[in-house]
């Protein structure tokens, strides 16, 4: 019987061992799990670290440290300041925000065939051209027109700039605009800028959201369109964001919302 009470002491001693070797830590009798420091390793080896003896004394001091302002904070009742609760709700908010993105992102990752669409995409809408141009923009077409006869007569198109245009932002340096790609500017100018040549002024007014304009080319040149090898990782990022927002947009679809009256 004794050595049956003995045995079975023995087993009880030996699983508390087993349990406590599982941990790294207590702090006032609560453990501090191997598994976390190991988590905690894995987070460190991932963000170029290593898993060395000093490293997880380091975390576990860490870990140590965390229990104990925890502990701390909840005898002071920390949490239920109302700034506390809100900061807590909003940094849960964000972990499970980027954590279902992931998600949505590994189930639906961007393809080679999108980012190549769309590279080719863009190099059609922007093309292989910069045109240096000036306009002067007025606001309504009968002032255009009279402009556009004052440089038939030999005026000089920087002077009527300064002189007529409201685009406070280009008239100070004669109607400059610098250096774009067609792209950049709304459709019906950038139309009208793509079909003039070196030297040239629109032959008729141009209208726009923003008024009439008489535009210039000064300057035309050739500019190669960057490689898709060069630019890919730049758009798979631009298509994921897109993504992640269609997803969060189909979310506030497909759901049923009441907002308070």
């Amino acid at each position: 019987m004794k050595n049956l009470k003995l045995l079975a002491a023995l087993a009880l001693a030996s699983a508390a061992f087993a349990v406590s070797a599982q941990n790294i830590a207590t702090v006032n009798g609560k453990p501090i799990p191997m598994s976390l420091q190991d988590e905690w390793v894995a987070q460190l080896i991932a963000n170029g670290g290593k898993d060395t003896p000093e490293a997880r004394r380091q975390i576990t001091e860490n870990l140590v440290a965390n229990a104990l302002v925890e502990q701390e904070a909840a005898k002071r009742k920390i949490s239920d300041d109302p700034k506390v609760k809100f900061a807590l709700d909003y940094a849960k908010f964000r972990i499970l925000q980027e954590a279902l993105l992931r998600d949505e992102m590994a189930k639906h990752p961007v393809s080679d065939k999108e980012i190549k669409a769309r590279y080719e995409e863009e190099k059609a809408a922007l093309g292989n051209k910069e045109y240096e141009v000036s306009h002067i923009l007025v606001k309504d077409q009968k002032t255009a027109e009279d402009i556009e006869k004052k440089l038939a007569a030999g005026g000089n198109f920087a002077a009527l700039a300064k002189e007529f245009s409201v685009d406070t932002g280009a008239k100070e340096n004669g109607g400059d605009l610098g250096w774009n790609r067609p792209a950049v500017f709304v459709k019906p100018f950038a139309d009208a800028v793509k079909n003039m040549k070196k030297g040239e002024i629109s032959k008729a007014p141009v209208k726009t959201e923003f008024g009439w304009h008489i535009i210039k080319v000064n300057d035309v040149k050739e500019v190669p369109f960057p490689s898709y090898d060069s630019v890919k990782d730049q758009i798979r990022e631009g298509l994921g964001l897109k993504k992640q927002q269609n997803f969060l947009n189909e979310l506030m679809k497909t759901n049923k919302i009441e907002y308070a009256k």
